[in-house]
């Protein structure tokens, strides 16, 4: 099971925000009621993501990007309709902070992470990405997304979504049955090299044709949502309750090898090293 490590803050006044260090990506949580707005420091007159959160039992949440999010937060506190009660403001615990690009960028994965788990619903907020930054800048923001929806679940906020398993394969010669008392994982064949990080996955059933990115954990990103499983980014991508994703991306074009494939190269390759 893995973790995130985190150093939260609690401070002696009730009013003031409850703050959580994220240390593997440097990203700064703080946790701040509506009625105690005034009582976030200037600090954060900063750069950076934020969520809204409710209390009244429908799960809704609003996810926005702000390049001042003290002002920002005020200004829903003024004027937003939305019942929130709570508000998580994020933002990059480095000498320069995020830009304005890379929270647009966040905005969207963050929206897409949150609407994709059952019972919640952003009301407000980018569902698509900004997809100007060059790809190793969108890579790196990938990774920040872990903390982040770590900083979510902090506040109690249930964000366990299942992603299926990697549903039946294909039927399988002698060597892979041998083989097949090897797992792997996406993330494997990004680690041997065999997968890189950033590549586009191809697909297609029917009429419909549809693309994923890997991220250099090994999830595979569709329609600006991670899964760890390459058969329930297929069926999302699909529109279909199950497809085995395994044999149906394939990796540069339609015509490319499937992650199938690149699996069993991996599976003899640690046979060998095995032996």
């Amino acid at each position: 099971m893995s973790t995130t490590p985190v150093n939260v803050q609690i401070p002696s006044s009730p009013d003031a925000p409850v703050l959580a260090d994220f240390i593997e990506h440097a990203i700064r949580a703080a946790y701040v009621n509506r009625a105690h707005l005034k009582a976030l420091p200037n600090a954060w007159n900063a750069t950076g993501v934020y969520v809204l959160l409710t209390d009244d039992g429908t799960g809704r949440i609003y996810v926005g990007k702000a390049t001042d999010l003290r002002k920002r937060l005020q200004n829903h506190s003024n004027r937003e309709k939305l019942p929130w009660t709570r508000a998580i403001a994020m933002k990059r615990d480095t000498t320069h902070g995020f830009n304005s690009a890379e929270i647009g960028y966040l905005e969207g994965r963050l929206a897409a992470e949150v609407e994709a788990v059952a019972g919640l619903t952003v009301v407000k907020g980018k569902t698509d990405s900004d997809t100007t930054l060059p790809l190793h800048m969108m890579l790196s923001l990938d990774a920040l997304i872990v903390s982040m929806l770590a900083a979510i679940r902090l506040a109690g906020i249930d964000i366990a979504r299942d992603d299926g398993d990697d549903g039946p394969d294909s039927e399988p010669t002698k060597v892979e049955q041998l083989q097949k008392s090897i797992p792997c994982a996406v993330t494997d064949l990004v680690s041997a090299g065999l997968l890189a990080a950033g590549e586009t996955l191809h697909l297609a059933q029917g009429s419909v044709r549809a693309e994923g990115g890997v991220t250099a954990d090994g999830a595979i990103v569709v329609d600006n949502v991670a899964y760890s499983s390459p058969s329930r980014a297929a069926a999302k991508a699909l529109g279909l309750q199950s497809s085995n994703g395994w044999t149906t991306w394939h990796v540069g074009s339609l015509s490319g090898p499937t992650l199938d494939s690149l699996r069993s190269k991996w599976r003899a390759q640690a046979k060998d090293n095995n032996d």
